[in-house]
Protein backbone atom coordinates (compact mmCIF):
# COMPACT_ATOMS: atom_id res chain seq x y z
CA UNK A 1 0.00 0.00 0.00
CA UNK A 2 0.75 3.63 -0.33
CA UNK A 3 0.09 5.83 2.61
CA UNK A 4 0.16 9.74 3.32
CA UNK A 5 -0.19 10.93 6.71
CA UNK A 6 -0.64 14.43 7.40
CA UNK A 7 1.82 15.61 10.73
CA UNK A 8 2.34 18.46 12.15
CA UNK A 9 3.68 17.84 15.73
CA UNK A 10 0.31 18.35 17.47
CA UNK A 11 -0.76 15.62 19.69
CA UNK A 12 -3.71 14.82 16.95
CA UNK A 13 -1.23 13.91 14.39
CA UNK A 14 0.50 11.91 16.75
CA UNK A 15 -2.48 9.95 17.68
CA UNK A 16 -2.76 9.42 13.74
CA UNK A 17 0.97 8.23 13.74
CA UNK A 18 0.39 5.69 16.47
CA UNK A 19 -2.58 4.22 14.80
CA UNK A 20 -0.76 3.55 11.45
CA UNK A 21 2.68 2.65 13.00
CA UNK A 22 0.44 -0.01 15.04
CA UNK A 23 -1.41 -1.29 12.05
CA UNK A 24 -0.29 -4.10 10.39
CA UNK A 25 -0.46 -2.88 6.60
CA UNK A 26 0.88 -5.62 3.48
CA UNK A 27 4.36 -6.13 2.84
CA UNK A 28 6.39 -3.28 1.33
CA UNK A 29 3.69 -0.55 2.38
CA UNK A 30 4.93 2.97 1.80
CA UNK A 31 4.07 5.86 4.05
CA UNK A 32 5.34 9.69 3.14
CA UNK A 33 4.63 11.65 6.40
CA UNK A 34 3.72 15.14 5.07
CA UNK A 35 4.18 18.73 6.67
CA UNK A 36 2.50 21.44 5.26
CA UNK A 37 4.31 24.81 5.55
CA UNK A 38 2.72 28.16 4.51
CA UNK A 39 5.32 30.91 4.56
CA UNK A 40 4.63 34.15 6.83
CA UNK A 41 3.73 37.57 3.96
CA UNK A 42 6.54 39.54 5.54
CA UNK A 43 9.30 36.66 5.46
CA UNK A 44 12.19 38.22 5.22
CA UNK A 45 14.12 34.99 4.40
CA UNK A 46 13.86 33.39 7.52
CA UNK A 47 11.90 30.25 6.10
CA UNK A 48 14.32 27.88 5.54
CA UNK A 49 15.20 27.66 8.76
CA UNK A 50 11.81 27.25 9.71
CA UNK A 51 11.16 24.83 7.38
CA UNK A 52 13.93 22.34 8.06
CA UNK A 53 13.07 22.82 11.72
CA UNK A 54 9.98 21.65 11.00
CA UNK A 55 11.02 19.18 8.66
CA UNK A 56 13.56 17.75 11.23
CA UNK A 57 10.53 17.76 13.47
CA UNK A 58 8.36 15.43 11.32
CA UNK A 59 11.40 13.23 10.51
CA UNK A 60 12.25 12.23 14.10
CA UNK A 61 8.13 11.30 14.16
CA UNK A 62 8.94 8.29 11.88
CA UNK A 63 11.07 6.47 13.78
CA UNK A 64 8.01 4.05 15.52
CA UNK A 65 6.89 3.65 11.31
CA UNK A 66 10.34 2.47 10.65
CA UNK A 67 10.48 -0.31 13.36
CA UNK A 68 7.24 -1.32 12.19
CA UNK A 69 8.57 -2.13 8.84
CA UNK A 70 7.73 0.38 6.30
CA UNK A 71 9.37 1.75 4.07
CA UNK A 72 8.84 6.15 5.24
CA UNK A 73 9.81 9.24 3.33
CA UNK A 74 9.57 12.67 4.93
CA UNK A 75 7.73 15.65 2.97
CA UNK A 76 7.50 19.67 3.40
CA UNK A 77 5.99 21.14 1.27
CA UNK A 78 4.66 25.19 1.42
CA UNK A 79 1.49 25.73 0.48
CA UNK A 80 -2.56 25.50 2.17
CA UNK A 81 -2.44 22.16 4.46
CA UNK A 82 -5.75 20.62 2.27
CA UNK A 83 -3.39 21.88 -0.92
CA UNK A 84 -0.38 19.95 0.30
CA UNK A 85 -1.97 16.47 1.20
CA UNK A 86 -3.93 16.45 -1.88
CA UNK A 87 -1.38 17.07 -3.99
CA UNK A 88 1.16 14.22 -2.27
CA UNK A 89 -1.25 11.71 -1.84
CA UNK A 90 -1.87 12.55 -5.84
CA UNK A 91 2.24 12.24 -6.30
CA UNK A 92 2.42 9.31 -4.37
CA UNK A 93 -0.77 7.80 -6.24
CA UNK A 94 -1.88 7.17 -2.41
CA UNK A 95 -4.46 4.27 -1.97
CA UNK A 96 -5.02 6.14 1.98
CA UNK A 97 -4.69 9.63 3.26
CA UNK A 98 -4.68 9.58 7.22
CA UNK A 99 -5.28 12.89 8.73
CA UNK A 100 -5.02 13.84 13.11
CA UNK A 101 -8.78 15.32 13.83
CA UNK A 102 -6.73 18.73 14.95
CA UNK A 103 -3.80 20.75 14.34
CA UNK A 104 -1.37 23.19 15.32
CA UNK A 105 -2.36 26.08 13.17
CA UNK A 106 -1.73 27.86 10.48
CA UNK A 107 1.75 26.49 9.59
CA UNK A 108 0.30 22.80 10.35
CA UNK A 109 -2.13 20.59 8.98
CA UNK A 110 -5.56 22.07 11.61
CA UNK A 111 -7.39 19.68 10.41
CA UNK A 112 -11.23 21.23 10.92
CA UNK A 113 -13.87 22.62 9.16
CA UNK A 114 -13.22 23.32 5.62
CA UNK A 115 -9.77 21.39 5.32
CA UNK A 116 -11.54 18.06 6.32
CA UNK A 117 -14.53 18.80 4.31
CA UNK A 118 -11.84 19.91 1.18
CA UNK A 119 -10.03 16.24 2.11
CA UNK A 120 -12.90 14.49 1.78
CA UNK A 121 -14.67 16.32 -1.28
CA UNK A 122 -11.20 16.33 -3.28
CA UNK A 123 -8.82 13.13 -2.09
CA UNK A 124 -8.37 10.41 -5.21
CA UNK A 125 -8.20 8.14 -2.19
CA UNK A 126 -10.28 7.22 1.04
CA UNK A 127 -9.39 9.15 4.00
CA UNK A 128 -9.05 8.56 7.32
CA UNK A 129 -9.35 11.05 10.10
CA UNK A 130 -7.94 9.78 13.18
CA UNK A 131 -9.26 10.76 16.55
CA UNK A 132 -8.25 7.46 18.64
CA UNK A 133 -4.99 5.28 18.60
CA UNK A 134 -6.36 1.83 18.06
CA UNK A 135 -9.17 -0.26 16.61
CA UNK A 136 -10.96 -2.44 17.86
CA UNK A 137 -14.82 -2.24 17.02
CA UNK A 138 -15.40 -1.00 13.55
CA UNK A 139 -19.32 0.33 12.24
CA UNK A 140 -19.94 0.42 8.50
CA UNK A 141 -22.83 2.83 7.59
CA UNK A 142 -24.42 1.44 4.13
CA UNK A 143 -27.23 3.44 2.10
CA UNK A 144 -26.46 1.69 -0.94
CA UNK A 145 -24.38 4.50 -2.59
CA UNK A 146 -21.17 3.73 -5.43
CA UNK A 147 -18.97 4.80 -2.72
CA UNK A 148 -20.55 3.05 0.40
CA UNK A 149 -21.01 -0.37 -1.73
CA UNK A 150 -17.11 0.16 -2.39
CA UNK A 151 -15.84 -0.54 1.18
CA UNK A 152 -16.02 -4.04 1.12
CA UNK A 153 -14.04 -4.89 -1.68
CA UNK A 154 -11.31 -1.84 0.13
CA UNK A 155 -11.01 -3.42 3.13
CA UNK A 156 -10.65 -6.95 2.36
CA UNK A 157 -8.09 -5.92 -0.36
CA UNK A 158 -6.33 -3.95 2.54
CA UNK A 159 -6.34 -6.61 4.77
CA UNK A 160 -6.27 -4.47 7.71
CA UNK A 161 -8.50 -3.88 10.97
CA UNK A 162 -9.98 -7.43 9.83
CA UNK A 163 -9.25 -8.38 13.81
CA UNK A 164 -11.81 -5.70 14.85
CA UNK A 165 -15.62 -6.66 15.08
CA UNK A 166 -17.44 -5.26 12.50
CA UNK A 167 -21.27 -4.22 12.77
CA UNK A 168 -22.57 -3.12 9.23
CA UNK A 169 -25.41 -0.08 9.88
CA UNK A 170 -28.39 0.74 7.43
CA UNK A 171 -30.49 3.74 8.58
CA UNK A 172 -34.05 3.57 7.39
CA UNK A 173 -35.89 7.07 7.38
CA UNK A 174 -38.86 7.87 9.14
CA UNK A 175 -42.09 8.15 7.96
CA UNK A 176 -42.82 12.02 7.77
CA UNK A 177 -46.01 13.32 8.71
CA UNK A 178 -46.66 17.01 7.82
CA UNK A 179 -49.55 18.20 10.55
CA UNK A 180 -51.60 21.71 10.32
CA UNK A 181 -50.11 24.30 13.45
CA UNK A 182 -51.37 27.35 14.51
CA UNK A 183 -48.39 28.93 14.94
CA UNK A 184 -45.38 29.59 12.87
CA UNK A 185 -45.02 28.66 9.13
CA UNK A 186 -48.56 26.27 9.82
CA UNK A 187 -46.90 23.37 9.25
CA UNK A 188 -45.74 20.94 12.08
CA UNK A 189 -43.27 18.34 10.98
CA UNK A 190 -43.68 15.25 13.03
CA UNK A 191 -41.03 12.16 12.26
CA UNK A 192 -42.86 8.52 12.99
CA UNK A 193 -41.09 5.02 12.81
CA UNK A 194 -41.94 3.07 9.47
CA UNK A 195 -43.64 -0.13 10.32
CA UNK A 196 -41.46 -3.53 10.16
CA UNK A 197 -42.27 -5.25 7.01
CA UNK A 198 -42.50 -1.87 4.70
CA UNK A 199 -41.00 -1.57 2.05
CA UNK A 200 -38.38 0.80 2.38
CA UNK A 201 -37.43 -1.20 5.92
CA UNK A 202 -36.86 -4.33 3.96
CA UNK A 203 -34.46 -2.52 1.52
CA UNK A 204 -32.35 -1.41 4.26
CA UNK A 205 -31.88 -4.27 6.16
CA UNK A 206 -31.13 -6.69 3.09
CA UNK A 207 -28.79 -4.01 2.64
CA UNK A 208 -26.96 -4.24 5.61
CA UNK A 209 -26.94 -8.17 6.21
CA UNK A 210 -26.05 -8.17 2.51
CA UNK A 211 -22.94 -6.19 2.99
CA UNK A 212 -22.13 -7.88 6.15
CA UNK A 213 -22.13 -11.54 4.60
CA UNK A 214 -19.76 -9.76 2.23
CA UNK A 215 -17.17 -9.40 4.84
CA UNK A 216 -18.02 -12.41 6.93
CA UNK A 217 -16.98 -14.38 3.15
CA UNK A 218 -13.95 -12.39 3.82
CA UNK A 219 -13.01 -14.03 7.09
CA UNK A 220 -14.37 -10.77 9.03
CA UNK A 221 -16.57 -10.94 12.22
CA UNK A 222 -19.67 -9.08 10.88
CA UNK A 223 -23.47 -8.69 11.47
CA UNK A 224 -26.53 -6.87 9.52
CA UNK A 225 -28.25 -3.77 12.19
CA UNK A 226 -31.04 -1.55 11.18
CA UNK A 227 -32.02 1.79 12.77
CA UNK A 228 -34.66 4.25 11.86
CA UNK A 229 -34.58 8.27 11.62
CA UNK A 230 -31.56 11.10 10.64
CA UNK A 231 -28.24 9.07 9.46
CA UNK A 232 -25.74 10.88 10.84
CA UNK A 233 -27.62 11.17 14.53
CA UNK A 234 -28.27 7.40 14.24
CA UNK A 235 -24.63 6.57 13.13
CA UNK A 236 -23.13 8.76 15.48
CA UNK A 237 -25.29 7.14 18.23
CA UNK A 238 -24.89 3.66 17.28
CA UNK A 239 -21.20 4.03 17.32
CA UNK A 240 -21.02 5.31 20.96
CA UNK A 241 -23.48 2.62 21.83
CA UNK A 242 -21.95 -0.20 20.56
CA UNK A 243 -18.49 0.76 21.55
CA UNK A 244 -17.07 1.45 17.93
CA UNK A 245 -13.19 3.34 17.68
CA UNK A 246 -13.82 3.64 13.87
CA UNK A 247 -16.96 4.68 11.56
CA UNK A 248 -16.76 3.32 7.54
CA UNK A 249 -18.73 5.76 5.77
CA UNK A 250 -18.93 6.61 1.96
CA UNK A 251 -18.05 9.95 0.64
CA UNK A 252 -21.79 11.29 -1.44
CA UNK A 253 -25.00 9.77 -0.18
CA UNK A 254 -27.96 9.08 -2.35
CA UNK A 255 -29.91 12.42 -2.22
CA UNK A 256 -28.29 15.52 -3.64
CA UNK A 257 -30.76 17.25 -2.24
CA UNK A 258 -29.96 16.27 1.11
CA UNK A 259 -26.18 17.13 0.81
CA UNK A 260 -27.39 20.90 -0.50
CA UNK A 261 -29.26 21.00 2.35
CA UNK A 262 -27.53 20.05 5.46
CA UNK A 263 -24.46 18.65 3.77
CA UNK A 264 -23.31 15.00 3.58
CA UNK A 265 -23.76 12.56 6.20
CA UNK A 266 -20.20 12.09 6.03
CA UNK A 267 -19.27 15.56 6.83
CA UNK A 268 -21.75 15.42 9.65
CA UNK A 269 -20.26 12.22 10.99
CA UNK A 270 -16.77 13.23 10.25
CA UNK A 271 -17.05 16.26 12.40
CA UNK A 272 -19.17 15.26 15.45
CA UNK A 273 -18.22 12.04 15.62
CA UNK A 274 -16.19 11.12 18.89
CA UNK A 275 -14.33 8.58 16.95
CA UNK A 276 -12.24 7.67 13.94
CA UNK A 277 -13.84 8.17 10.50
CA UNK A 278 -12.70 6.84 7.28
CA UNK A 279 -14.28 8.41 3.92
CA UNK A 280 -14.43 5.79 1.27
CA UNK A 281 -13.04 7.69 -2.30
CA UNK A 282 -12.11 6.70 -5.53
CA UNK A 283 -15.02 6.73 -7.54
CA UNK A 284 -15.58 10.41 -8.09
CA UNK A 285 -13.20 12.69 -9.60
CA UNK A 286 -11.75 15.69 -7.81
CA UNK A 287 -14.16 18.57 -7.47
CA UNK A 288 -11.31 21.33 -7.99
CA UNK A 289 -7.62 21.56 -9.73
CA UNK A 290 -5.01 21.48 -7.38
CA UNK A 291 -2.89 24.09 -6.71
CA UNK A 292 0.77 23.67 -7.42
CA UNK A 293 3.46 23.29 -4.39
CA UNK A 294 5.75 26.28 -4.05
CA UNK A 295 8.65 24.58 -2.51
CA UNK A 296 9.32 20.90 -1.42
CA UNK A 297 11.88 18.92 0.82
CA UNK A 298 11.77 15.50 1.10
CA UNK A 299 13.64 12.28 2.59
CA UNK A 300 13.46 8.88 1.88
CA UNK A 301 14.25 6.21 4.64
Amino acid sequence: MRIVVGVDGSDASRTALELVASTTWPTRTQVRLVGAFESSADSTGGDEEIERAFFDRIHALSEPLRRSGCATETVVARGRPADVLLNEADDLRADLLVVGSRGLGATASALVGSVSAALVDQASCPVLVVRRPAVTRILVATDGSRSAEAIPSVLLAWKVFHDAPMDVLSVAPPVTDRVGAALGSGLQIVEQRPSDGSHEVDRHRVMADEMAARFVAGGWHAAGALRYGDAPRQIEAAAAEWGADLIVTGSRGLSGLRRLLIGSVAHHVLLHSACSVLVMRGHFPAQQPHEARLSRSAAVV
